[in-house]
């Protein structure tokens, strides 16, 4: 299986927030929302992607799981309201 690259992951994201958003307001329940963040964060938790700016590979990877958590604690923490 072919791996992501970070632009794909970016743009797989992007398309995962606007599909859970507008179920969240179809069927007036924002755990669709909350689901959705925390499997974007999971992306980026098992398939750490970076931009190819990044000098050290460890540290584009660590950046990339941080990036991820952020994304989990965003779908735990907050509560979409719809």
């Amino acid at each position: 299986m072919k791996r992501f690259t970070f632009k794909n992951q970016i743009i797989l994201g992007v398309i995962l927030v606007i599909v859970g958003n507008t179920l969240a307001f179809i069927f007036h329940n924002g755990i669709f929302s909350n689901v959705v963040w925390i499997i974007y964060g999971l992306l980026f938790l098992l398939n750490p992607v970076y931009p190819g700016q990044y000098i050290s590979e460890k540290k584009g990877k660590i950046a990339a799981r941080i990036a991820g958590i952020g994304c989990i604690v965003i779908g735990l923490l907050t509560k979409f309201v719809i």
